[in-house]
């Protein structure tokens, strides 16, 4: 397969190593470059990589990593001023996108354009107001756990965690749907041979599963109220934690109408200074673990309680108990990626990695000048594709023998947008979402993109 794109990632942390992973699967010609042998060792152990050990601020190194000819470099170690230095020197050796990681933005705060047109980064990516704002949009929400969009905006792809009710036990066969929706994925935790699922007919839902579903904003709606209990217009959130995450996600919140916010921050002097941010906010001086003063405000009230320390065991326990207490919904900030599958397994309904969504972020980016958005879910289990169909002939969608990981959620015909069914077609022109477990990409792609079917 020829490479499409070579790609330069300085930082094998959390960010790097998932980028690697998921853009090695592809065609892309991928070269990490990290300080700590340890990294750099594993790295070509375990993947399809060119890992060099070296300064990402070096102009040698980053020359030997082939940052000259490089489509991209991606700058995401832990520390910010390595990564505006190596975008810097990226520029101006030849690579001819960059995108810049840094952990707090405060740093360019009153001078954005200086940095960027002296760097010469492309994008600029936070992971800690990323992660705010997919805290905030959560809380929004009135089921979903997470939403994407595609074919500009017209279709949704929603995650749900549905309650007890009719819909468990029933193949997807016999399942009548509200609207025109399909189910694509399910998330399934308490099966680790078969974590992530694209079902077929004869797959039907479990207790604890996570539902992917795709269609219309309006059917997507009318199927949530069908299955799900309701929910109030106001929302009561309890925020544990006053650090750069907490302080964001409540002092925005707080803008919103009808939601009401509530921070439980251990360090006295820390509460001080997210009080005096913001009108209305309430900061409690407190362990969120605490179940006389989780009583006293009555958590069992809330809606939502989001924990944002830095202790991903706080993080847990606190939501458990949140949980136990009679919480509607539990979010959770994970430091540690690896931890993302535990809080999965103890009923946390929304664990956010900055880290992950971060490479999220950048994996669109990359994937932007190409014919595909793609989506990365369930931590790279299953990704999502949009998709120029170009076929000899109109071809229907059972006779295409799409593989069994793989199923077309929504096509896009001029202006015209649809749920098909196996037994409509597609045509060249078309632009089709695929869901598609990582090991079925490579066929779903020739399938649907070669004139020759």
């Amino acid at each position: 397969m020829a490479v499409s794109q070579q790609i330069v990632v300085v930082g094998a942390g959390e960010v790097g190593q998932h980028l690697a992973r998921i853009l090695s699967k592809g065609s892309h010609g991928v070269t990490v470059v990290d300080s700590d042998p340890q990294k750099i060792r594993l790295l070509n152990e375990s993947m399809d990589v060119q890992a060099l050990v070296g300064d990402g601020t070096r102009a040698d190194v980053l020359t030997h990593a082939g940052v000259v000819k490089a489509s991209l470099l991606v700058a995401v170690t832990n520390n910010d001023h390595v990564n505006m230095l190596a975008c810097l020197l990226g520029r101006q050796l030849g690579a001819k996108r960059r995108i810049l990681r840094v952990r707090d933005t405060r740093i360019l705060e009153g001078y954005h354009h200086f940095y960027q047109d002296t760097l010469g980064y492309d994008i600029v990516l936070s992971t800690s107001e990323l992660a705010a704002r997919e805290v905030i949009e959560t809380v929004k929400e009135r089921h979903a756990l997470e939403v994407e969009t595609y074919c500009d905006g017209k279709i949704q792809l929603r995650r749900l965690r549905l309650p007890e009710g009719d819909l468990l036990g029933v193949p997807l066969k016999e399942m009548r749907l509200s609207g025109k929706i399909v189910m694509v994925g399910i998330q399934r935790s308490t099966d680790s041979s078969r974590p992530f699922i694209v079902p077929g007919g004869d797959d039907s839902l479990q207790t604890g599963d996570q539902i992917f579903v795709m269609g219309e904003a309006n059917d997507l709606d009318a199927f949530e109220r069908e299955v799900g209990e309701p929910s109030a217009l106001k929302r009561e959130v309890i925020i544990m934690g006053a650090g750069r995450i907490g302080r964001t996600v409540a002092t925005k919140l707080t803008d919103i109408h009808g939601v009401s916010v509530k921070v439980i921050e251990h360090d006295a002097s820390r509460a001080r200074a997210l009080e005096q941010m913001g009108d209305g906010l309430l900061v409690l001086t407190g362990n969120a673990t605490d179940l006389e003063l989780l009583r006293e405000e009555h958590i069992g009230k809330t809606d939502v309680f989001v924990a944002t320390t830095k202790d991903d065991e706080d993080n847990l326990v606190a939501c458990q108990i949140a949980r136990v207490m009679g919480v509607g919904r539990t979010v959770a900030i994970v430091n540690k990626a690896s931890y993302g599958g535990v809080y999965d397994l103890m009923g946390v309904d929304l664990a956010i990695s900055p880290r992950l969504l971060c490479a999220k972020r950048i994996l669109r980016f990359v994937r932007a000048s190409s014919p595909q958005a793609v989506s990365i879910l369930a931590e790279g289990k299953a990704e999502v594709l949009e998709l120029e169909v170009q076929l000899k002939e109109p071809t229907r969608i059972e006779d295409l023998k799409l593989p069994v990981d793989a199923k077309i959620g929504a096509r896009m015909r001029g202006d015209s947008v649809s749920v098909p069914g196996g037994g409509e077609t597609l045509q060249s022109g078309d632009r089709v979402i695929v869901l598609a477990l990582s090991n079925a990409l490579d066929e779903v792609q020739a399938i649907l993109t070669s004139e020759q079917t």
